[in-house]
């Protein structure tokens, strides 16, 4: 009969590894629960590291896409404010316009509604030259340059992005690939009026009194007009609530002047021209309806959009959780027998290295 026999190298190299093994036990639940997690290293659970990386690069999509949708929220609520106060002051205005029309107001009332008049103008420009976040809401893409101004000639002039030009859009990404336009032109919902002088080369030039109170025309960058002026051609581009103020103020004062001269013909001539602009603030009211319709339904995308994010945070956080957080009171049980089964490693390598040939004897 013959008997297997361990040399005592074996041996060692046995109870070698079983200590390394229960080590590297005891040493890998001791990260654990000092982390909190299961995976420490990617050696732990390859599959599982690879879905948490995935897993952790979709939250800070959904962490950027979020703060995305917050801001739009926001500067769409400031939009939403304003074009809200610009229908009110419009609805004053057209108020101002139907009395003026009456007929039965004298020079001094008309005087009375053309100061009211200029100042909801002021009002309105300083609304359509708002900003949020640092940028102008009104300016399409030129979110830096004040949108409109007033010039000594009483143009309403707008200086953002037209709205005919496809390049006014500003979007915000909300998704994975999906894009939402957070912004208008103030043309769209202002409107403007501008009053200038057209060159054979279609430059527009406006007039202005020099030093030695002669008119000069220049262009909007200060160049003087140095051609024949008589090749000049008066022209004047006008469109919503800015254009109508202006007619109106316009009007009543040629209703007064007409009236402090006696003319009738031009007193009927003038409020015809005023009667005109009812229509125009009708439409102009119509305009920003339109636009703040448009813009609720992007506001409403957005809280949906808002609350899918939400939903997709809660879901993929707690998958984040199932992969890689530890369960700390069954962790601290295998902690304990990890360190038990590390203890008596120990213990049976010590014994075994105190052992000789005078153990047999």
């Amino acid at each position: 009969m013959y008997s297997n026999r361990i040399s005592t190298t074996a041996r060692y190299n046995l109870l070698t590894e079983d200590l390394k093994r229960n080590e590297a036990n005891y040493n890998r639940l001791t990260a654990q629960l000092a982390s909190g997690k299961k995976i420490t290293n990617i050696t732990d659970d390859p599959i599982a590291a690879v879905n948490i990386v995935n897993t952790n690069r979709q939250l800070g999509q959904i962490t950027t896409f979020n703060q995305n949708t917050q801001l739009a929220m926001e500067e769409l609520d400031s939009l939403d404010d304003l074009m809200e106060l610009a229908g009110g002051y419009l609805t004053q205005a057209w108020d101002k316009a139907v009395q003026a029309n009456n007929g039965t107001y004298g020079v001094t009332s008309l005087k009375a509604l053309k100061v009211e008049i200029d100042e909801i103008t002021k009002t309105m420009v300083d609304l359509a030259n708002t900003e949020f976040n640092d940028n102008f809401i009104f300016g399409g893409a030129n979110t830096k340059l004040t949108p409109y101004e007033m010039d000594e000639n009483g143009n309403i002039i707008y200086n953002g992005t037209p709205q005919n030009n496809p390049d006014y859009i500003r979007k915000t990404e909300i998704a994975d690939g999906v894009f939402e336009v957070i912004n208008t032109t103030g043309d769209r919902v202002f409107g403007y009026y501008d009053s200038y002088f057209e060159s054979a080369d279609n430059k527009k030039y406006y007039p202005q009194t020099d030093e030695n109170g002669n008119t000069i025309y220049v262009d909007k960058k200060g160049n003087q007009y140095t051609g024949d002026e008589s090749a000049l051609t008066a022209k004047t581009d006008y469109s919503g609530v800015m254009g109508a103020l202006k007619i109106l103020s316009d009007s009543i004062q040629e209703v007064i002047d007409a009236k402090e001269s006696g003319d009738s013909d031009a007193e009927t001539a003038s409020y015809t021209k005023m009667f005109s602009t009812l229509d125009m603030f009708s439409k102009a009211h119509n305009d920003i309806l339109t636009e703040q319709t448009k813009f609720g339904g992007v506001q409403n995308r957005l809280q949906m959009t808002e609350s899918t994010l939400d939903t997709n945070t809660e879901n993929l956080t707690s998958y984040l959780s199932s992969l890689q957080d530890v369960d700390l009171a069954s962790a601290a049980s295998k902690w304990m027998q990890a360190q038990y089964s590390y203890q008596a490693s120990l213990q049976v390598a010590a014994q075994s290295m105190n052992m000789s040939l005078l153990n047999y004897m």
